[in-house]
């Protein structure tokens, strides 16, 4: 633990200061939103002589008449003659200083107006620490996922978490997931077999446009309904990292990442190869409505019978043709194939789609 503080702590020393950087502000400067946000925000947060904000109004990312007042109202305070403001310049460093404890580290993310407060280096230590002893993730992909948060952390000081059912699943595990949250059953998923997890923004602490603080969610509950698709940035911010390394995303759930691409990889053929590896049975499987169907030969060689989707088969429900013999026993023989295939699920290779 002490040697991940102290990697990321030195990481650190390179970007220590680009909270605190911002482009100018003031006559003539870029005037960018996110810099405009954050002058906003600290002004916000700091009291004048009288105890009053030196902003009152919602942050919005714009260097209106009340942004430029209550920016010169500071200066004049503080006896500071600066225009345009200039990164390190007085402005800057008497804001930082004049912050309450309780806004130390603001800072904002680039190309957004979206306003937070930095991780600690224990939290990111903690976060590897976990993600490094978890002995159920496939070793390159787990090497993925501790530059992953390493990364986060040195760019932007955002601290990312494996959530609380985002490890390695059993097959049961699946059966609890909508067919809104996942299409895949059980077997069905990179995540039963270590190369995929859900890595989200659990304690992020962030400012909403009146100044309130608040403390997210591994899915970032609160801020996508305050700030509905603007949200979506910091998610942008976490996966130009996690392309960079490699990693993929699904396109309906924003906090999971995993070693392949669903588009090359065909998730039932896998399971397949994985249930012919370790029990005594022939498959095969289709595509039906969207979701994936199995037939076997039931270990008998010849007539491949139709028994359902993998979700019926764990279920004990696979809807065997009659003709096939004993319904009961070969649902029980069915779903022990399966309990084989999971006991067994390092054997697992993914196999490309056709």
């Amino acid at each position: 633990m002490l040697q991940l503080r102290h990697r990321l702590g030195a990481a650190l020393c390179v970007c220590a200061l680009a909270w605190a950087s911002p482009a100018a502000v003031g006559e003539g400067a870029t005037n960018e939103p996110d810099d405009v946000a954050l002058l906003q925000a600290m002004l916000l947060a700091v009291r004048g002589p009288a105890g009053r904000p030196y902003v009152q109004f919602r942050i919005d990312g714009e260097l209106g008449a009340g942004t430029k007042a209550a920016l010169a109202s500071f200066q004049r305070d503080r006896k500071i003659v600066e225009n345009p403001l200039k990164p390190e310049g007085p402005t800057w460093t008497a804001l930082r200083a004049a912050l309450p404890e309780q806004y130390a580290g603001m800072r904002v993310l680039p190309g957004s107006k979206i306003v937070y407060f930095e991780a600690s280096v224990a939290d990111a230590a903690k976060s590897i620490y976990q993600i490094e002893s978890y002995a159920e993730f496939e070793p390159s992909f787990q090497r993925q996922i501790v530059a992953m948060v390493q990364r986060m952390f040195e760019q932007h000081r955002i601290v990312l978490w494996i959530t609380y059912t985002g490890w390695r699943r059993g097959f049961s595990d699946q059966t609890g997931f909508s067919r809104r949250n996942s299409l895949a059953g059980p077997g069905e998923s990179t995540h039963h077999y270590g190369r995929a997890c859900d890595l989200g923004f659990r304690n992020f602490r962030w400012m909403d446009a009146t100044g309130a603080i608040r403390e997210d969610t591994d899915w970032l509950d609160k801020m996508n309904r305050a700030l509905g698709p603007a949200s979506w940035k910091l998610w942008k911010a976490r996966d130009t990292i996690a392309f960079s390394l490699g990693l993929y995303k699904i396109a309906w759930e924003g906090v999971h990442l995993q070693a392949l691409e669903d588009e090359r990889i065909s998730n039932a053929r896998s399971l397949v190869k994985l249930l012919e590896k370790t029990g005594t049975m022939k498959w095969e499987t289709k595509h039906v409505n969207r979701r994936a169907h199995y037939w076997t030969d039931l270990g008998r060689g010849g007539t491949m019978f139709p028994v359902g989707t993998a979700h019926d088969i764990w279920a004990g429900k696979a809807p065997v043709p009659p003709a096939a013999g004993d319904v009961t026993a070969i649902r029980k023989a069915l779903r022990e194939e399966f309990e084989k295939a999971e006991q067994n699920w390092r054997l697992w290779e993914p196999v490309e789609t056709n």
